[in-house]
């Protein structure tokens, strides 16, 4: 049966009225952002014990070792997870990490995942991701970014030697630093 002229403007109302719905309750897919996240407040002796954590026990369990150089003072180790997961440390002379990042895969490059680092030590979170950017070219945040993460991002800007591209849909919704 042919629909009337009312029955057929109700049906596209009803339509319309279900695309808006779902469009209001999944409207996160459709934009390309970073997701805020709370920081984590943890004491110096907290961030150690994280430190020393991944990189005595989980890291080895998980990947291969490789020795990277000599960076600021420290010593630089990557462990290669399976999936293209690298973890990297920033060991001092003692072999003990002093600072640790995370990176996946993620188009031409890697992302920044989980990021720990102790107070001092002669280099500061942006140098730290300005050597991963000398390794990679190109280096992605997280899409989940907390306060100071994102910090880390801004002061990235202030630097005269490295570009930092904020969120867009050409960087996927990501911060990107390049040199």
């Amino acid at each position: 049966p042919k629909l009337t002229n009312v029955q057929a403007t109700e049906t596209e109302t009803l339509a319309e009225c279900i695309r808006m719905k779902l469009l209001f309750e999944n409207w996160r897919e459709y934009i390309d952002e970073v997701e805020r996240h709370p920081d984590i407040a943890t004491t110096q002796d907290e961030i150690q014990k994280s430190l020393d954590y991944f990189y005595q026990e989980h890291a080895p369990s998980k990947g291969k070792r490789r020795e990277m150089g000599d960076w600021k003072g420290h010593k630089m180790v990557a462990f290669d997870l399976p999936k293209g997961t690298i973890l990297f440390f920033a060991v001092d002379e003692q072999d003990r990490a002093k600072a640790y990042v995370g990176v996946d895969r993620f188009r031409d490059s890697y992302s920044v995942g989980n990021v720990r680092k102790t107070k001092g030590g002669g280099f500061y979170t942006t140098d730290l991701y300005k050597w991963l950017t000398d390794q990679f070219g190109t280096l992605y945040s997280d899409v989940k970014q907390t306060t100071a993460g994102e910090s880390i991002w801004r002061r990235l800007q202030q630097d005269p030697e490295v570009n930092v591209e904020e969120p867009s849909e050409e960087t996927g919704g990501r911060w990107r630093l390049s040199k």
